[in-house]
């Protein structure tokens, strides 16, 4: 092992001998070539004073970045190593140039931009050893530390960490670690994101015919959700859920997530219209007597309970109409339990 960089004679050593030695190595070695490049490339970059290459820089350190991470899909373990030594490289670097001065939001976006492209690439990888995954996460944590030390602003955190945060779809990192720096941005700003994305969102319908085709593409729904839950925003919550039914029992947690949000009129719409698509669905019609029930639509409640008894004589429905104050709902109650008891 290499001993620590203070004690070692080669500290002592240039700029220009570790540029021969690299130079040389990278001859016959092409990943370090292709580091060597990278390293060499994005430095010129940072130190230019070239008004052309100022206004250029972020764009062309990106194009930069995504040559040296590449453009794999579901790569192979093998490329995987190699992937995993470059976001390493990658992660030096960023941590090296912010001890030097530049530009801390400068590095802290092309931080962001390449662990973007690193998530994507880690999604159906061949990481049977693990080492990729691990790169991404130490990386992760970095530059999360990064944005907690350099940027202030809770506003710029915010429209830093978010996008990179949903783009971890699959969970390839602790989400309490993107959830507790979310936490520290400012809330109006993350919860406007939020909100501009379930707008855009297209409204599915609740069915009983639920194939894997109907779960294709909710894993940005069901991460947006555990970010709203951690953070307790009922109102988001509840909007989403409603776009985002699957079947009935979504659609329960659905109307259930509008009344606790304070929509019971909204929550008692929606019901209604999902039970117009399932008539027959016990647990829609349960949610939504329980909604009559807490609105005093009794004579609603009454007449919904006599509609599904005569789909499914289920005696909890006589225990249910115990809840109404209407004499025909007692009177309907006796002549159930009749029926029951003959």
């Amino acid at each position: 092992m290499l001993k620590e960089q203070h004690n070692s004679p080669l500290a002592a050593r240039s700029g220009q001998e570790w540029m021969l030695w690299f130079g040389r190595a990278s001859q016959h070695l092409p990943d370090l070539h292709r580091a060597f490049q990278f390293l060499e490339s994005s430095c010129e970059l940072l130190d230019s004073t070239d008004e052309a290459d100022v206004k250029s820089r972020p764009r062309k350190l990106k194009q930069l970045i995504n040559r040296f991470v590449g453009q794999a899909r579901c790569p192979s373990a093998q490329s995987c190593e190699r992937i995993a030594i470059r976001t390493q490289v990658f992660d030096g670097w960023l941590q090296s140039e912010l001890q030097r001065q530049q530009d801390p939001n400068l590095l802290v976006e092309l931080g962001a931009h390449g662990l973007q492209k690193l998530l994507a690439i880690c999604e159906g990888a061949d990481d049977k050893h693990g080492l990729l995954l691990k790169a991404v996460r130490e990386f992760t944590r970095d530059w999360l530390s990064i944005v907690s030390a350099r940027i202030e602003n809770p506003i710029e955190r915010a429209h830093l960490v978010y996008p990179v945060a949903m783009l971890d779809q699959a969970g390839l990192v602790d989400p309490s670690w993107w959830w507790k720096q979310i936490a520290l941005c400012d809330r109006h700003t993350v919860l406007g994101l939020i909100e501009l994305e379930i707008n855009e969102m297209n409204e599915m319908q609740p069915t009983s015919h639920v194939s894997w085709r109907s779960f294709d593409k909710r894993w940005r729904r069901l991460r947006v959700r555990a970010l709203l839950e951690y953070l307790g925003e009922k109102r988001l919550l509840a909007e989403l859920l409603r776009k985002s039914a699957v079947d009935d029992f979504e659609a329960v947690v659905a109307v259930r997530m509008l009344r606790d949000a304070g929509r019971s009129r909204d929550a008692i719409v929606q019901a209604e219209q999902w039970l117009r698509a399932l008539p027959r669905s016990p647990v829609l019609a349960e949610a939504l007597f329980d909604l009559y029930c807490e609105d005093g639509w009794d004579e609603e409640a009454l007449a919904l309970a006599v509609t599904h008894h005569g789909y499914d004589p289920n005696p909890v429905w006589i225990e249910r109409l115990g809840r109404l104050v209407l004499p025909a709902a007692k009177a309907q109650a006796k002549v159930w339990k009749k029926q029951l008891a003959a």
